[in-house]
């Protein structure tokens, strides 16, 4: 099956090349052209069934189909023909193309003076991709920036074989293809002929190139800047960056004045999505203005959504009644360590979306992450993860066998996120003390199977867990020092696993007064994001309370209060024991980039924000107690605030490190070198000493100045979210491609580095495979450091050596940092499972 497949594709690449190279001939040429206004543009629009590019007797033609010349817009008569009048500035003539139907040799044709066989096209239709309803589904990738990288057929095909799976519609690129190497090379990479579907593109600020004109090369390979096409029930537009490295010869009163006249052809109840690079609105208005003041308010055209890029992040804000949606890279990780991912966005008849994001790299992958090791008799929870890039997964189902046999009726799990299945199996009072077997058999869409075997011991009872002291921030404490008040023994026991129904990104669980506390994120923004109280003994949960939007970082907790700050820049404060909203503030946080950073919270005051948002709250009462007015936000960071001696450390990815006063707020210095201004982990903060890695270096600097004590250059990336861990002789961290490194904290030479497996999704900045990432921060508990990876692994590791002495499988990357309080061990993964390991005694 894959060979014929194989074997269509590259008959129809071949086509496909044919008439691209005709029409990057005639776009070349047309560069030196000159049209007037009188000029006339005629074709018509057919139905290619034997796909040669040609209208052949007998093949159908298509009324009532619009064609424009970048300005004015016509509709096809009867007979599928066309003709328009063109302008001084006329590029191409295009074809809005219509649902169900793809256009292999292109939607466009760049105008020829010399022309003399009209402007035909010929679509092709596409069966199966759109409902009797309307509804559909498609594709947005974006930014992929491939002028400098290789081995683009990775993700490149696991986007293909989705597409294929689920019957996308179309696939759209939302721009920053990237200069002229990327802009030459994409096309083949991504082409409708190789993807089996309509593939579009958007011009985004780095595909203006230097040319006679910024947009030249970009046209001459991809067509024209704006164009619009339908599927389903809904018109598709786009519309092109405002400005980049070069100047644009079009300006917003051009793609006013054509977009005008497009959507004088749809119906006013019709549905609208928009492309573009960018979001070009902060307030809900998106509008289009002329030259002479009249414009165009898309609002006012039914306009549901926006898909835009530019920020490599994932982040979807409704402005009133239009859902912005911006995604990250499908091929690396983003600029804020948002995961490597594409959209799916599906469509329904009226033209409302959803959407979800996929990872394009995990080969179908099945890890029972319990039971494992040991597990008590009667009702055991099962905890499977399982993913394919190439499809959703259908069904996970788990079988208990003893010697080979299946003692326990075979149980079908629920799916609980995109990663996990959860449920339970009854292990029967006769296997006390034996060794039994799991299996759990994974099915995905297209038709892969994976299974996986975890083998374990029946134990009369499991660990229990035994509490000491409470671990309230990332790392145990507000300077990201924490110290466990007890050594854990290996190996773990597995006391419980909980999903909470949502994946769960950076936020760190955290451990008090017997319960275990964490937050979601809802990529998709389906309410799925929450704050979450869990019984330590069980693992139930026993409350949760639902923010508006995705909480991507640490979490907090002081006088009886669990602290979250979302994206949108909301700072929420709820009671630790009912889940009751205490008090709630909106921060001073700018739309983009999206809030993303870790709050911290010690002796009664809550430190959130970012930038001008930056701000201490007292905790009880919510009040403000000041505000930081001297550094803004750029980028968006993943490190945490980390508050030591009177001094408030924070700052912006490719921006700066700034200390404030924890008083008053009042900036009290900023460091910006090279490697400090690349940075996402969280500084810990010793003896008046903050630590961190940035970028390729590791720093050592004076809290109270900011000045550099110590810096080494490292040799690896180590623009990581991992704060360091600063012990009497070392101090260890997580790196991008690394794994787990150690330096001498006297001279900062490498002492000894554990490589970790292969990421299964990839979210430090323009990380991409291969590379042993690790995102979160190592704890030392006696002499082992625990630290969880994204290749899905929860490892304990000697201190002294370097070498690995435990290592528990999740199969769900591990972006939280662990808690530890007495016996217990509580960690996250990625597909929304909260786990509990208690040490013996």
């Amino acid at each position: 099956m894959c060979a014929i497949l194989l074997l269509i594709h590259k008959n129809e690449i071949n086509k496909y090349f044919k008439i691209m190279l005709k029409n990057i001939i005639m776009a070349a040429a047309a560069a030196a052209a000159t049209f007037t206004a009188s000029a006339e543009f005629s074709g018509r629009v057919f139905v290619d069934k034997n796909s040669n590019g040609v209208f052949d007797r007998g093949e159908k033609t298509l009324a009532g189909v619009a064609v424009s010349d970048g300005l004015n817009v016509v509709e096809t008569g009867r007979d599928g023909s066309f003709t328009i009048p063109g302008h001084e500035r006329v590029r191409f003539i295009f074809v809005t193309i219509p649902s169900g139907y793809k256009a292999p040799g292109g939607f466009y044709r760049p105008v020829d003076a010399t022309a003399s066989d009209g402007y035909d096209f010929g679509l092709v239709a596409q069966p199966g991709v759109v409902a009797s309803d309307g509804s559909h589904s498609f594709i947005q990738i974006t930014d992929t920036e491939i002028f400098n990288t290789t081995k683009e057929d990775d993700w490149a095909d696991a986007i293909r074989d989705y597409a294929d799976n689920s019957d996308a519609a179309f696939i759209i690129h939302t721009g920053d293809i990237c200069y002229d190497n990327g802009l030459k090379n994409h096309i083949g990479l991504m082409n409708t002929a190789n993807m089996g579907r309509q593939m579009h593109y958007c011009i985004g600020n780095h595909d203006l190139v230097k040319g006679k004109y910024g947009e030249e090369l970009y046209e001459s390979v991809y067509g024209p800047v704006w164009y619009s096409f339908d599927a389903g029930n809904v018109h598709y537009i786009v519309t092109p960056m405002a400005g980049g490295d070069h100047m644009p010869s079009y300006r917003q009163a051009d793609v006013y004045a054509w977009l005008k006249n497009d959507l004088a052809h749809v119906d006013p109840s019709t549905p609208v999505i928009g492309f573009n690079h960018d979001l070009i609105s902060y307030d809900g208005n998106f509008t289009y203005r002329g030259n002479d003041g009249d414009s165009i308010r898309l609002n006012d055209h039914n306009l549901k959504a926006w898909v835009y890029g530019h920020w490599h992040n994932n982040f979807i804000l409704p402005m009133g009644d239009v859902l912005t949606i911006n995604s990250s890279t499908p091929d690396k990780g983003g600029i804020d360590h948002s995961t490597a991912a594409y959209r799916v966005i599906k469509v329904d008849g009226k033209g409302n979306v959803t959407t979800q994001l996929r990872y394009p790299y995990v080969a179908p992958l099945v890890t029972i992450a319990s039971p494992a090791a040991t597990a008590p008799i009667g009702a055991v929870p099962v905890a499977v993860n399982a993913y394919s890039s190439k499809g959703e997964t259908r069904s996970v189902t788990a079988t208990l066998l003893c010697d080979g046999k299946t003692i326990a009726p075979v149980v079908t799990l629920r799916q609980s996120t995109d990663w996990s299945w959860n449920g339970s199996i009854r292990i029967p009072d006769a296997y006390a003390g034996r060794m039994l077997t799991l299996k759990a058999s994974a099915v995905f869409e297209g038709g892969d199977r994976a299974s996986s075997v975890s083998t374990f011991t029946v134990a009369a009872s499991a660990h229990k867990p035994e509490f000491g002291a409470d671990w309230d921030n990332l790392v145990g404490n507000a300077s990201h020092t924490g110290v466990p008040d007890k050594a854990l023994s290996t190996p773990l026991a597995l006391a419980w696993v909980s999903n909470v129904g949502a994946n769960i990104y950076m936020t760190s669980p955290l451990i008090n007064n017997g319960k275990i506390y964490t937050a979601s994120v809802d990529e998709e923004l389906r309410g799925d994001s929450h704050i979450y109280a869990l019984d330590g003994m069980t693992g139930k949960i026993v409350w949760s309370y639902a923010t508006r939007n995705s909480v991507k970082n640490s979490i907090a907790i002081t006088s009886g209060i669990v602290f979250a700050q979302d994206v949108e820049g909301w700072l929420y404060a709820v009671d630790a024991e009912s889940g009751i909203l205490r008090w709630e503030t909106k921060m001073r946080t700018d739309v983009l980039p999206a809030l993303i950073d870790g709050l911290v919270a010690a002796d009664g005051v809550v430190y959130a924000g970012s930038g001008k948002g930056l701000g201490a709250w007292d905790a009880v009462t919510g009040r403000n107690l000041w505000t930081n007015n001297d550094w803004s936000q750029n980028q968006g960071a993943t490190s945490t605030i980390s508050v030591a001696d009177g001094i408030v450390v924070h700052g912006t990815q490719w921006g700066a490190l700034y200390g404030n006063d924890a008083a008053t707020g009042k900036m009290l210095w900023s460091a910006s070198d090279a490697d400090l201004r690349m940075r996402g982990c969280s500084p810990a903060i010793r003896n008046g000493l903050v630590y961190m890695a940035s970028a390729g270096t590791f720093y050592i600097l004076e809290a109270a100045t900011g000045k550099a004590v110590a810096t080494r250059k490292l040799g690896f990336n180590a623009d990581v979210t991992s704060t360091p861990l600063v012990t009497d002789k070392l101090i260890i961290f997580g790196t991008v491609s690394r794994g787990l490194v150690a330096l001498d904290r006297a001279t900062l030479e490498e002492k000894w580095s554990y490589n970790t497996d292969n990421a299964l999704i990839f979210t430090s900045p323009y990380s991409r495979s291969a590379a042993s990432t690790i995102e979160t921060s190592p704890v030392l508990a006696g002499n082992t450091v625990f630290i969880g990876a994204s290749d899905g692994n929860l490892y304990g590791i000697d201190v002294e050596s370097g070498r690995m002495t435990w290592r528990r499988a999740l199969g769900a990357p591990i972006f939280s940092t662990v808690a530890v309080s007495g016996n217990t061990l509580a960690v996250s993964d990625f597909g929304g499972n909260v786990y509990l390991f208690a040490s013996a005694r």
